[in-house]
């Protein structure tokens, strides 16, 4: 508890963007922080900083804030909070915390407690017939969207996050390759190579085995060589 204090006091406080809508294609929901429901987004609409946007099928949205433009595509869900520009420093503080929080918590008496939540939902889906598993699998959609706008420390993030709350989508290799290729891209060649020795342990396709063994053969020989 008390290193997650003091990687609290390093993280710069970053004041909360307010996006506005600028333009909705199909269907398109939005939910605050504060509410529980689920409803359709209007062109105009400013969209609060603890909310999440969820996109249906062939849908998008265009989000604005200052001179800031962000495009949400299909099938995603994306949390307001999480669009937003991190350094590099910022992305490892963020690691370090998210492996803080999903260590293993011991009852005292040197036994782990499961620190498990499947089925958490980001408030009630009365008007979105998704299960656990679909939410997870709309957020790391939302993850890739936020790369695909250039915020991919916070796409990491994101992911990671999505991989707390809901453990079953940590199970698709496709996003895991994704996500560790944005660490590689970024130069952080040790957290990389934990995510694919990570992703070696999963259900690979002939072509993931062979991307990912790539992978590692190419990271152990630039931490050889540093």
């Amino acid at each position: 508890m008390k290193t997650l204090l003091i990687l609290l006091l390093f993280i710069p406080t970053i004041s909360p963007q307010h996006f506005k809508v600028s333009e909705v294609k199909g269907d398109v929901k939005y939910q605050s922080g504060a509410s529980e429901i689920w409803v359709k987004v209007k062109n105009g609409e400013e969209l609060q900083p603890d909310g999440i946007i969820l996109t249906g099928e062939k849908s998008s949205v265009q989000l604005k804030e200052s001179a800031n433009i962000i495009n949400i595509g299909e099938l995603s869900a994306v949390s307001i909070s999480s669009i937003k520009k991190m350094s590099t420093d910022e992305l490892l503080l963020a690691l370090a915390m998210e492996d803080m929080i999903n260590a293993p918590k011991t009852n005292g008496n040197g036994v782990s407690s499961s620190t498990a939540t499947y089925g958490e939902k980001e408030g009630s889906t009365e008007n979105v017939i998704l299960n656990s598993n679909d939410f997870g699998i709309r957020r790391l959609n939302g993850a890739i969207q936020l790369a695909n706008n250039d915020l991919k420390e916070s796409s990491v993030v994101f992911a990671r996050e999505t991989y707390r709350k809901y453990p079953e989508a940590k199970q698709v290799a496709s996003y895991r390759i994704f996500f560790a290729e944005v660490l590689f891209e970024k130069g952080l060649y040790e957290e990389a190579l934990g995510e694919y020795l990570d992703i070696q342990k999963l259900e690979l396709s002939k072509e993931q085995k062979v991307k990912v063994e790539s992978s590692i053969t190419s990271i152990n020989k630039i931490l050889l060589n540093d």
